[in-house]
């Protein structure tokens, strides 16, 4: 058998990786326009907070390790077209040259673009995004040289560039069109906290702002014009409404109303020869009535596992994703997963909720901290679809637990009675999340 898969970010790789070691004897043909793969978008943000001494070591895995396991990959080659009926895909070389590769399974991995709808940017270097590992370097260049940034978004990406940037002396605004920061991910009793401890720390924050166009932008400063302000800045960064690239396939493949590629559990397309993964495609989110287009990466690697499973004869079905997070900005670890108090109304979900601040350790040990915790229960069934922490003690992995509670529709009965671990010099009898369930019980029945 041979699988082509087109496009070598993370979840091309992973399908890839799957495939060959399931089954050994597969043909895998990776096809990648750009020169390099394996860079994390991020990649800028981790560079600038000294994490790595050089941008292109954000990597974990090279063309060469993946051709040493006997997958075969094609670098600086751009698919042109996908021709069904003869499953025979087209792809075009720096120099002009074609090629035409068959296939027995097709694997698209061709990811999302960022941009957005609403705003057409000029053609300025000083204006630009990044996730590419090219548009990353030259975005660094202008960040290091820039005295003031505009970064226009309030989302992870958005308010990780601010933490990053918030000691490098620089004027630093976010501009968000909502009333909030992260406000697909936290409610407003955490967002406010967080939006405090930026201003703090110099952050200028524009919300319910929509950037409108900018002015003088062959001058320096430049006009960032919003809804209701004029902001002057030497760069800017958009972080902003990340799209599924479907341009190959739109013409012969089913799509939704968002525009990313129908799949089904197996993530097979409308042709049963092709599968798509990753930000091309929409996840069922759990307690919601739609698919979602949720570019994560943990959805990415999930969805090419199933894929690949899939394809050499295993079946397995994608579940649902809670769009668990995580994140450490301005001295606050933050997770998230599930619905928001907000979306769930928007789901028209009825819920009850508890927004608490706990210590972490019994009172008698010197070392005291604190966590910020929202849970979000559904009033029908009493079960959790719902949490969110933020505390300055490093609680992340407590996140996989409440996204596990709720793909199994743990009760909030359930969530006081279970079984978490107790050391008196580590933390409290209950456990942070059984203390949070306990406190909503009690308020909850109290006569």
């Amino acid at each position: 058998m041979r699988v082509v898969i087109i496009g070598a970010s993370h979840g091309g790789i992973q399908a890839a990786l799957t495939i060959k070691r399931l089954d050994p004897k597969v043909e895998i043909i990776l096809i990648e326009k750009r020169n390099n793969i394996s860079y994390v978008s991020s990649g800028i943000i981790i560079k600038l907070n000294d994490m790595v001494e050089e941008l292109d070591n954000v990597r974990y895995i090279s063309a060469e390790d993946l051709q040493q396991m006997g997958i075969a990959v094609h670098l600086e080659s751009t698919v042109i077209s996908i021709e069904p009926e003869k499953r025979a895909v087209t792809y075009e070389l720096l120099t002009g040259e074609q090629s035409i590769v068959t296939y027995d399974k097709l694997i698209l991995a061709t990811g999302s673009n960022q941009f957005s709808l609403n705003l057409t940017l000029p053609d300025n270097d000083r204006i630009s995004y990044f996730k590419s590992y090219t548009s990353s370097l030259e975005a660094l260049h202008k960040i290091e040289e820039a005295k003031s940034i505009s970064i226009v978004g309030g989302g992870y990406i958005g308010i990780e560039l601010c933490d990053a940037l918030k000691n490098k002396g620089k004027e630093v605004h976010l501009i968000e069109s909502a009333d909030t920061i992260l406000f697909r991910y936290i409610d407003k009793e955490l967002s406010e906290i967080l939006e405090q401890e930026m201003m703090n720390a110099g952050i200028q924050l524009h919300l319910n702002e929509t950037v409108l166009n900018f002015k003088e932008v062959d001058q320096l400063p430049f006009v960032t014009a919003t809804t209701t302000e004029e902001i002057e800045n030497e760069y800017v960064v958009v972080a902003v409404n990340a799209r599924p690239d479907t341009r190959l396939v739109q013409e012969f493949l089913d799509l939704n109303s968002n525009g990313t590629i129908r799949v089904n559990n197996h993530m097979q397309t409308s042709d049963p020869n092709v599968y798509a993964l990753g930000d091309v495609v929409s996840y069922p989110v759990h307690n919601s009535y739609r698919q979602s287009f949720i570019p994560l990466v943990n959805n990415v690697v999930r969805s090419a596992t199933v894929a690949a499973m899939n394809v050499t004869g295993n079946p397995m079905s994608y579940t649902t994703t809670q769009k668990t997070t995580a994140t450490h900005v301005f001295g606050y670890y933050i997770v998230s997963t599930g619905l928001t108090e907000t979306e769930a109304n928007f789901e028209g979900i009825e819920v009850e909720s508890i927004f608490l601040k706990l210590p972490y350790q019994l009172p008698y040990l010197e070392l005291q901290e604190e966590v910020y915790i929202k849970l979000v229960f559904s009033k029908a069934g009493n079960c959790l679809i719902g949490g969110q922490i933020m505390s300055t003690k490093d609680i992340t992995q407590i996140v996989n637990t409440l996204s596990l509670a709720i793909e199994k529709e743990v009760t909030l009965n359930e969530l006081v009675t279970t079984d978490f671990y107790f050391n008196p010099t580590l933390n409290r009898p209950m456990g942070i999340i059984s203390q949070a369930a306990y406190e909503f019980m009690i308020k909850k029945y109290k006569k």
